[in-house]
């Protein structure tokens, strides 16, 4: 699957328009409806798999609100409160850098293998249609459409540090967490989608942006993480 053109000469309708047909959740992502979509999303051929599936994303939504808490503990605004728009870029820039991790780790396993910008581009991909199905509960909306829901986000909607803050200051620890419960950089970029759609749901319940911009600053955010790391 190539990567989605970000810029489109036809028209772009919001992915939450009746146009998209997209339908979204009422509430918070908790572990049961997470759950159900993780199974809808998946090939689940019998009780074990799926009770293989059930265990992976407990251990991944502990992990990912164990990481949410240093989050919100290390951003906060003048009033001492979480900074979202901090918040929101961090988790997806270490999501990001998790993802070029998991090449780096195959290249040292396997000498000689050369990180194609293409693969790269593909394994994102993935990861924008899990964002997609765990926020919209669909995984057919144009990659680039959902990029481009990124501009609507508020002008005040900023984050108040860079990437390469984020990472230096916590991509190690981000890292440690994950092994602490037996999740590779591989796993460790999907955990970063559970978190990022944590975030995504309690931000747009609270009307601080909207669910469609977000769900752009997160995949835009991912990519550029993952490129970044790979090819500065």
């Amino acid at each position: 699957m190539e990567l989605i053109p970000l810029v489109s000469s036809g028209i772009i309708h919001p992915i939450g328009s009746s146009e998209s047909k997209t339908s979204h959740p009422g509430n918070i992502m908790t572990l049961s409806n997470l759950s159900q979509k993780a199974f809808k999303f998946e090939t689940v051929e019998n009780k074990e798999d799926s009770l293989f599936i059930h265990h992976q994303l407990k251990k991944g939504h502990t992990a990912a609100l164990e990481f949410l808490s240093l989050l919100n503990g290390t951003f906060v605004d003048s009033a001492g409160m979480p900074h979202a728009a901090t918040i929101l870029s961090a988790a997806a820039w270490l999501t990001g850098a998790s993802l070029s991790q998991s090449f780096l780790d195959q290249k040292y396993a396997l000498p000689g293998t050369t990180i194609m910008p293409e693969d790269v581009s593909k394994q994102w991909e993935h990861l924008v249609y899990l964002l997609e199905f765990y926020n919209f509960q669909r995984a057919d909306v144009p990659v680039g459409r959902v990029v481009l829901a990124a501009m609507a986000a508020p002008v005040c909607f900023k984050p108040q540090v860079g990437m390469s803050c984020v990472q230096s200051e916590l991509q190690e620890r981000y890292a440690m967490v994950m092994k602490q419960y037996g999740f590779n950089a591989r796993d460790g970029a999907h955990v970063g989608v559970m978190l990022c759609s944590i975030l995504i749901q309690e931000y747009s319940q609270a009307a601080l942006i909207d669910i469609d911009a977000a769900t752009g600053v997160v995949a835009q955010g991912i990519f550029e993480a993952a490129r970044q790391c790979l090819f500065p």
